[in-house]
């Protein structure tokens, strides 16, 4: 476990990305996080920062012995700038509740990203890991072996009838909670998302924006993860998040259908749009990129765009927030200044990709 560069960071995408996963046109990624605390210790929210300091030094004494992390970095959140932390948020490496009051907070993450442990955030330990497109059953086989590593090592807060404990009585008993990044522009359009968010709520599942709880909706991706841990065992939460997203894809592609039959001329000019203004814009706002991305990635799910791969798309939503353009960059860079590095950003990796 060590420090590392972060040009090396910038210019090498987390393998979450790859676009190799089942799926992986509807649903970009699977995530399955496991919050856990130490017993003898208060929560984090209660805790001074001598002992957050404690409950981070044994944390990583555990970590460093951890095989997951054999080949691991390391971030102390406390001694990096506002712009680091935004960057590390933007891979979805940390939350953003994360970035606020960074002393005594700590990352560990394995250089290909598939999995990761955010120390001190609501409970002591967060680990997460990751999987391209639909493959809940891999990011959780890599959160759940390094939870099997790194327990041994910690005392952790258990209780006999209430199973793992936590800061959030909603994490209350496995402590997991699993989740997809999902892309639902059929249900957006045809206006049956919010059919689908109320009977989400009624099964205890919820979705989200981009970033996660708090985040705003943008470009028609979501995160889509179960909504309690209590009572319910490890198998059926897995079990249940996936039944769920097979009937939303199977939705989704029933809209999609639906709306290329019904307004099939509407739906490819603004797909060819989107495409156009990607292409040649000039100035892009962040909110704006997605919304193209969005349309674009509709098109290649319905065979009209074909030189533009999965991907290209995937690593474009995090290489076009803000704080990747400035690091890209070197320097801070306003408002205006960003949009119009942005819109470069995507004409030449389009370009690219065109050839």
């Amino acid at each position: 476990m060590s420090g590392f560069d972060w040009n090396e960071l910038i210019e090498t995408p987390g393998a979450w990305l790859d676009g190799d996963g089942s799926e992986n046109e509807i649903v970009l990624s699977s995530r399955v996080r496991i919050a856990r605390n130490l017993n003898g210790h208060r929560f984090t929210h209660n805790c001074d920062n001598a002992e957050l300091g404690e409950i981070l030094r044994k944390s990583l004494d555990a970590a460093q012995r951890t095989r997951a992390f054999a080949h691991s970095r390391y971030v102390s959140m406390g001694e990096i700038s506002t712009l680091d932390r935004h960057f590390l948020a933007e891979r979805h490496l940390v939350s953003r509740e994360f970035l606020a009051n960074s002393v005594s907070r700590g990352l560990v993450f394995a250089a290909d990203e598939n999995v990761s442990l955010m120390i001190n955030e609501e409970d002591h330990l967060r680990i997460q890991g990751f999987a391209s497109g639909f493959d809940i059953g891999t990011a959780y086989r890599r959160a759940n072996d390094l939870d099997d590593e790194i327990a041994p090592d910690l005392d952790l807060a258990y209780h006999e009838r209430l199973g793992f404990l936590t800061a959030c009585p909603t994490n209350l008993g496995t402590g997991m909670r699993v989740s997809v990044l999902i892309h639902l522009p059929g249900l957006v359009h045809s206006k049956e998302i919010h059919k689908l968010l109320e009977s989400l709520r009624k099964l205890h599942h919820s979705i989200r924006g981009f970033f996660g709880e708090g985040s705003e909706v943008m470009g028609n991706f979501f995160q889509l993860s179960n909504s309690a841990a209590l009572g319910t065992p490890e198998d059926v939460m897995i079990k249940n998040l996936r039944e769920m997203v097979v009937k939303v894809i199977a939705y989704e592609q029933r809209s999609r259908e639906m709306l290329f039959r019904k307004a099939q001329r509407l739906l490819e000019d603004k797909v060819w749009r989107a495409y156009g203004l990607l292409r040649y814009a000039r100035s892009v706002s962040t909110k704006e990129a997605l919304s193209l991305i969005s349309a674009v990635r509709l098109g290649v799910g319905a065979g009209l765009v074909t030189d533009v791969s999965i991907r290209t798309l995937n690593e474009m939503l995090v290489y076009i927030q803000p704080a990747h353009l400035q690091k890209r960059k070197g320097t801070p860079m306003d408002r205006e200044e960003r949009d119009v590095a942005r819109a470069l950003h995507i004409r030449d990796v389009l370009a690219r990709d065109g050839h």
